[in-house]
Order: C-alpha cells, then sequence, then structure tokens
C-alpha cells in the first residue's frame, strides 16, 4: 500500500467483518461494472486471509461511502421540507392541486333585503369541503349607481350615471363643480364591480385575527339594480401575499390581491384633478399682455410686457420697479410657470379662512396675475416650505395645492434676477447709424441693411442678408464691423455699483425702424468695473478691459485692421 494512503483501522471481531464485507459490497455497487472482478478477487482475498489483530480498509472507499449518504440525507430533507411546505400551504380540505386550480365551492345569494351575500361550503366539522379561488360580485363599472368608503384617511361617497350609448359620468358628492381626476372614480368602480378572492381563509374567522374586527376600509355599493353589497378591508397578510377580506355580513374571511382593494383606501383630495390652471386652447392665447409679481417676498412690484418693438433683441420688457430689457432666461421661466400647470397634491378644497391662513396663502408670500386675451389668472403662494414646495391658492377653483416651488419661478425672483446681461440688446438690421467716441477720437458709421431672395444649390429660395457699414463714405470690412457690433451689443451688464467719474465712452444708436435713438454712455468708477448708462439712467456695470478693447477695436477698424470677438 502508498506511503499516503491512511489506514482505519477496526478490532477484529464478527461484526466488524461483516460490516467490512457490506462496506465492499456497497462500494462494489458503484463501480464500473468491468471493475466487479477485481474487486470480487480482493474481497476474497480479504475473507480467506488469517486474522490479523488489525484489519485494515481503503480510505477511498470510506469516502465513497460518506458521500452516498450525505447526499440521501440531502435529498431526503429537501422531500421532507417539500411535503411539509405543502401541508401548510394547503388551504384546509384541499390538496395542493385543489388549491392551485379548482375554484372554492361556495354560494352567493341575495337576502330579501337585498343585499349580496356568500357562504363557505363546509362538512360537517365546519371544515372547508374545497378550497380555491372564487368571485364574490361580477358586475360592470357601469352597473354602480352609488359607493360610500369609509377609510383610515376619511370617507368619500361617489355616484355614476351612465347615459345611454356614452361613458360613465362620476360624480364626488360635496364637491359639486370640481373636476375629477381622470381614472380615480372609475378605479373605485372596477374594484366594487368583480370581486375576486384567491383564496378562502376561513370559513367562520375571529375577525381580530385578521384586523377585521376594526376594518381599515368599508364600502358600501348601492348597484343599479337596487341590491347592495358591503366589503370590509383587514390587515395586509405576509409577505404581501394579499388583503383580507370579509363580504356582507359573514364572518367568512377570504384572501384578496392587494391591488384590487388599494382603490378604496383613497384620500377624497385624490379624486380631485390636479390641474391648477388650463392651457392655452389656442396659439394666439399663449403670451400675456401684462403679468405683475407682488406679495410680501416683493417690496416694489414687479411688472413684465411683451417687448413689441423689432429693433430690441428680447421677448419681455420690465417697466416696474423701472424699465429695462427682461433677462431672457429668467423672464421665460416665470411667463411659463402661470398656464398649464399641474400640482404634485390637493391640498384642500374650499379652504376657510382659517385654513387659507394656516397654509400660507391668506397674506402671500407671492401673488402673480397674468392677463392673457382669453383670461385673467391670479395665484397665490405661501413661503416655500423645507422639503422645497409651496401652497398655491387658485381663488378661481377655490382649491389650495402642493407644488415643487422650481415648477413656479414668480414665487422666488427678484429684479436683479430679471436683468439683461446685455446693456443693449439692439439688432443690426434695425440701425441706421452709430456714432461712436472714446480714447478722445470720434467715428461715425453710416449702416444700412438689405435683404434679397435667393436660390441655393439645391433649388430652394432663402432670404439673404448684408449689412454695410461705411466710414467717411468708405466701406468698411462687413466682418470687421460685424464683429465690432456684436461686441459692442454685447457688453455684458455686471450689476449695480456705486461711485463716479469722466466719461470714458459714449455710443448712440439710431434705428431705421422709427424706434428713438438709444445712447451708452460709460463712466469711471475708481475701480476696475465702470459705470453703465443707457438713456441718461444708470443700468449697471461693464468690465474696463472689456470698454478699453472696445475703444480699441473702434480705432482699428477704421484703419482696416482685423479685429477679434472679445
Amino acid at each position: 500500500m502508498s506511503e499516503n494512503n491512511e489506514k482505519i483501522t477496526t478490532e477484529e471481531t464478527p461484526e466488524t467483518v461483516e460490516a467490512a464485507e457490506e462496506l465492499n459490497k456497497m462500494v462494489d455497487e458503484e463501480q464500473p461494472e468491468e471493475n466487479h472482478d477485481d474487486e470480487d478477487d480482493a474481497l476474497q482475498s480479504f475473507l480467506s486471509r488469517e486474522q490479523k489483530d488489525k484489519k485494515t480498509v481503503k480510505n477511498s472507499k470510506i469516502n465513497k461511502r460518506v458521500m452516498f449518504l450525505i447526499i440521501a440525507a440531502v435529498v431526503v430533507a429537501v422531500l421532507v421540507f417539500l411535503l411539509v411546505f405543502l401541508r401548510n400551504h394547503t388551504p384546509v380540505g384541499s390538496t395542493a392541486d385543489d388549491a392551485l386550480l379548482a375554484p372554492a365551492e361556495f354560494s352567493v345569494t341575495v337576502n330579501d333585503k337585498g343585499e349580496h351575500e356568500a357562504q363557505v361550503t363546509v362538512d360537517e366539522n365546519g371544515k372547508i369541503v374545497k378550497n380555491g379561488s372564487g368571485v364574490l360580485l361580477e358586475y360592470d363599472p357601469a352597473d354602480i349607481k352609488l359607493i360610500e368608503v369609509e377609510n383610515e384617511n376619511g370617507s368619500f361617497t361617489v355616484s355614476s350615471n351612465t347615459p345611454a350609448g356614452e361613458a360613465t359620468v362620476y360624480t364626488l358628492e360635496g364637491f359639486d363643480g370640481v373636476t375629477l381626476q381622470p381614472g380615480i372614480a372609475d378605479e373605485v368602480a372596477t374594484a366594487c364591480s368583480n370581486v375576486e378572492f384567491i383564496e378562502v381563509i376561513s370559513p367562520d374567522g375571529n375577525l381580530s385575527d385578521f384586523g377585521l374586527d376594526k376594518p381599515r376600509a368599508v364600502a358600501q355599493i348601492t348597484y343599479q339594480d337596487d341590491t347592495t353589497a358591503k366589503l370590509r378591508i383587514g390587515s395586509e397578510a405576509a409577505a404581501g401575499a394579499g388583503t383580507y377580506v370579509a363580504f356582507g355580513s359573514s364572518n367568512a374571511v377570504y384572501l384578496l390581491p392587494n391591488d384590487k382593494v388599494a382603490p378604496l383606501f383613497y384620500k377624497v383630495n385624490e379624486f380631485i384633478s390636479l390641474e391648477i390652471t388650463t392651457g392655452s386652447e389656442d396659439s394666439d392665447s399663449t403670451a400675456f399682455s401684462r403679468l405683475t409679481i407682488s406679495g410680501s417676498h416683493y417690496p416694489e412690484k414687479i411688472t413684465l410686457v411683451p417687448n413689441t418693438d423689432e429693433a430690441i433683441d428680447v421677448t419681455y420688457l420690465v417697466t416696474e420697479p423701472r424699465s429695462m430689457f427682461a433677462n431672457p432666461i429668467e423672464s421665460y421661466d416665470i411667463s411659463g410657470s402661470v398656464r398649464g400647470l399641474y400640482a404634485d397634491e390637493v391640498v384642500c378644497v374650499h379652504p376657510s379662512g382659517g385654513q387659507k391662513s394656516d397654509y400660507g396663502v391668506a397674506n402671500p408670500y407671492a401673488t402673480v396675475t397674468a392677463v392673457y386675451p382669453d383670461t385673467t389668472i391670479t395665484l397665490s403662494a405661501s413661503a416655500p416650505l423645507d422639503d422645497g414646495s409651496v401652497y398655491l391658492y387658485n381663488p378661481d377653483k377655490d382649491i389650495i395645492y402642493s407644488i415643487q416651488k422650481g415648477a413656479v419661478s414668480w414665487v422666488s425672483t427678484d429684479v436683479d434676477a430679471l436683468v439683461h446681461e446685455q446693456i443693449l440688446p439692439a439688432k443690426i438690421d434695425a440701425v441706421s447709424k452709430l456714432e461712436f467716441a472714446g480714447g478722445g477720437k470720434s467715428y461715425t458709421f453710416d449702416v444700412s441693411t438689405t435683404t434679397e431672395l435667393t436660390d441655393d444649390e439645391e433649388g430652394e429660395t432663402q432670404e439673404v442678408t448684408t449689412t454695410v457699414a461705411k466710414y467717411n463714405g468708405k466701406e468698411l470690412s462687413s466682418d470687421n464691423f460685424s464683429i465690432f457690433y456684436q461686441n459692442l451689443t454685447g457688453i455684458r451688464n455686471a450689476g449695480m455699483i456705486d461711485g463716479s467719474g469722466k466719461e470714458v465712452m459714449r455710443c448712440t444708436l439710431t434705428y431705421s425702424t422709427g424706434r428713438a435713438s438709444d445712447t451708452i454712455v460709460i463712466y469711471e468708477s475708481g475701480t476696475a468695473q465702470y459705470i453703465a448708462e443707457l438713456n441718461g439712467k444708470t443700468v449697471g456695470s461693464a468690465s474696463k478691459s472689456y470698454i478699453d478693447s472696445l475703444i480699441a477695436d473702434a480705432a482699428a477698424i477704421v484703419k482696416g485692421e482685423n479685429i477679434t470677438s472679445l
């Protein structure tokens, strides 16, 4: 025997010899057929040779035996587990196949009061004869006349009417004239029209064991045939298997899918439409003619109006608290947060004065009023909450909503946010003359813009606009002048600053559109920023280095030198 083979010894007794024989017999049965002769010879040799004080058994054969026993034990354990599991999960009185495939044995009746009732069939010992699934109610949602629900969140009553050939119309009692959110009432009606259970839990259960002594929800349904039904919703079964439900006046307990009873837990406000304001019906009604923002957050009223001057490249103008061009991004956000708003949640319908105060809309943090061609909209908002939302009150609907602050930018804007980043965003094709003075020199540029129709290589007609600038009658490079003009109208407004000083630069634009001329004047301030003035009013400041470069570029283009964008 190899030195690496371990030996297990056993004392010489008839029992050990018999055990060895049995062990080798079991191992032999596991070997391939061609090895049987060798193994039989080995066994005969083992039995016939002289008994010694100690006998040895090959460790490899012991290992195979142990492995065989382990596998067998695992298989037995799995089978036992499956038998126990199926026994514990099979409804009383049924096999596993019955529970999965066969319907329960029960009866549904209508008593002399017109109430739907159900009775589970039991044997003489009160055990369920045949368990499984079943249908307690089988109606169409249109067959429902009235649904009264009381749940953990309050109560609601929904009535329905289905005109011949038309869709069912639902009404939430107590909320006449209030628009309902599509689909919510339909979900409740569906939950009350076709009631199907997964299995019978108990034919006569202890209701407290299933949360049915104090139901989480109770639904009383009246159908168009004037019969009624009652559903009591108990606690949820373990592992999300379903929800316990009692039907009619019986104590029988059924298991229903969770999603089938979920609509009976709606809050009354969840029926209300989340639409705060309607969108415009046509493109002509999308733009307001005037929008005003006020409230405790605004010491001065802010007013926006559309820009109608084709010479200026902005959409809106600020007229209060001062006149200026409106920042395109901020003004666009404000204009887009009045019409077509949808709430995250309906908070209060027909609020009392006290409720308005509680939700911060009696003395609003911000109020917006926008005048459109087809309507005028007024909305009031509370101060922003810690979660980033605000309460929003629409007096036309008399409803308080909750919405994210970011969806109503007029709640938190300010005058500085509405300042346009350009001092004078004027269009070059509207300019007829540009007078520029700086660095001790002055220049007058005559400007003209023409537009003509031309056909491209593919034969499609396009508009081609050409701007020509002349200085002292000499035509300048169109590329150079275009860059200079872009730099001029691209002067960035860096905000208001204090200070005073001498004039550094002056520029006047005269227009061909009939707009009065605009004049920008730049003054020293004693800092790295110059003071910017438009038409005699201080509008902000501009970078000193930017203005100095602009002055140098004016001198360069009249000399025919190339300049670059700043």
